[in-house]
């Protein structure tokens, strides 16, 4: 039945008139192939056979006119669910890292959303689309089975950062060293709790409403609490989360009189690898350097090169030993006081303690600065800070534990699902198919051994996760 109460565009309103003056015509000339319904539409409107045939199977599809779609016109999308805090981005990785000792089999996109969508502690309602955004923020990619199934697996170099990271740690607390974690955060002034992933319950995964005046947060705690003295608190410069109010001259300042003259003598300072904790001693050369820079900085390093080597065969040379020699200058500054430095493995947040510490702090702000005066946020996050005392903090390293404890867990597990599901698990350089495949980050630092620490394995302090304290 046809409805009276739509408005028409003046494309409808030309095929109207079209059709009006066709069928006058039809009934001037005696009607025609009327068995030939698309050609009559076709001469009727102008329109190709073609495109009316596509338009009916649409029809069909969409069971009403009014299901319609201008082909090519931009409609509002809702935001995309991909935003997620760090200790959020913890829980969804070890339940990706779980899915294969939980469901013997490796994670698809699919079966993964149709698990978190069942999983009455999680209430993921996010689709597809914002699934695969970020599972890939999280390190993940596309791998091929011997079936030719495309499945996640975590990227080999995070694995196996993580794995060196979490042998090193283990040694150092049975060594009796104290370990210090490090971490910046922001809080604002109208900072209220919500949770987007959820329909309106109180469980699941959380992820407050931050606006107002941003603040920036930096400390150090260790399983006896706060570093006494640690805490830099001062107002952002910047609207967004984007841009690190942090810079390495602040940053500097800050390890010189707050955290490392508060430091226990031969600690192990875990740092979360922001680029202003990065700053390299001596740089390596690049490309676009002199030949005689190059020489010299091979001859300096110890590493052989011949005279007659052109540019691109000395720049191929410090590529391939420029990590070994790479140090930076927060390290050698803790190592100036007998301290050691480790560096948090990529997409990791949920190994730093800190992380629980911040989300405490930012609730208890939440709950009293109902004004969203910035003087008043300081004062609260400084109160909280304060009264985190070690219960608290005990509660933080349990936590802490068990996170670590189902990583290596997991680690055995995965290998195993690997070989018997025949991954392919590759270079991370290589791409898997145009639909599915990753683009690799660039490589995160890869500090080199300064010393090994006496009565450790050397195995364990090489390549990615190095301590480097003097002796």
């Amino acid at each position: 039945m046809p409805k009276h109460n739509c408005v028409l565009n003046h494309q409808a309103r030309k095929i109207i008139y079209d059709l009006t003056q066709y069928f006058k015509k039809e009934k001037e000339d005696g009607v025609k192939d009327v068995d030939k319904v698309y050609l009559r539409v076709s001469n009727a409107t102008g329109v190709s056979q073609r495109t009316i045939q596509r338009i009916v199977t649409e029809g069909k599809l969409a069971g009403s006119l009014s299901e319609f779609r201008t082909p090519g016109k931009k409609r509002a999308r809702s935001k995309p669910i991909t935003d997620m805090d760090s200790l959020d981005q913890g829980v969804m990785k070890r339940y990706i890292h779980n899915f294969h000792k939980s469901e013997k089999q490796m994670p698809t996109i699919h079966r993964l959303l149709a698990k978190l969508r069942q999983d009455n502690t999680i209430h993921f309602q996010g689709a597809k689309t914002s699934l695969k955004t970020i599972v890939k923020n999280l390190g993940f990619k596309w791998r091929k089975t011997k079936g030719n199934k495309m499945v996640l697996i975590e990227k080999t170099n995070i694995r196996l950062k993580r794995i060196l990271y979490l042998n090193t740690i283990k040694k150092c607390r049975e060594e009796g060293r104290t370990i210090v974690f490090t971490s910046e955060a922001y809080a604002y002034s109208l900072q209220t709790k919500s949770n987007p992933w959820t329909d309106g319950s109180n469980d699941g995964l959380k992820g407050p409403i931050a606006k107002g005046q941003r603040i920036v947060m930096m400390h150090a705690g260790s399983e006896a609490g706060f570093v006494p003295n640690g805490l830099l608190i001062f107002k952002s410069v910047y609207k967004t989360g984007e841009t690190h109010d942090m810079n390495f001259s602040s940053y500097k300042k800050w390890l010189e009189t707050q955290l490392i003259p508060n430091l226990s003598p031969n600690s192990v300072v875990v740092l979360h690898n922001a680029p202003y904790q990065n700053k390299v001693l001596d740089p390596t050369p690049t490309s676009n350097d002199k030949k005689s820079k190059m020489e010299s900085w091979l001859a300096e390093k110890g590493i052989p090169f011949e005279k007659n080597m052109r540019k691109p065969q000395l720049y191929d040379l410090i590529k391939k030993h420029k990590d070994v020699h790479k140090r930076y200058v927060v390290d050698e500054m803790f190592k100036q006081k007998n301290h050691d430095v480790l560096r948090l493995p990529p997409y990791h947040p949920d190994l730093n303690p800190l992380e629980m510490a911040w989300v405490a702090v930012k609730e208890y702000v939440a709950e009293k600065n109902v004004d969203g005066n910035v003087n008043k946020t300081m004062e609260l996050i400084q109160e909280k800070v304060k009264a985190i005392g070690q219960e608290e903090w005990s509660l933080f390293y349990r936590k802490l534990h068990d996170v670590e404890e189902e990583y290596r867990q997991s680690d055995h597990i995965i290998d195993e699902m690997t070989e018997q599901f025949g991954v392919n698990i590759g270079s991370d350089s290589e791409s898997e198919t145009e639909s599915e495949s990753e683009e690799d980050d660039e490589d995160e630092p890869m500090p080199s051994t300064s010393r090994n620490t006496q009565g450790a394995d050397e195995s364990m302090f090489s390549g990615m996760f190095p301590l480097s304290g003097g002796d």
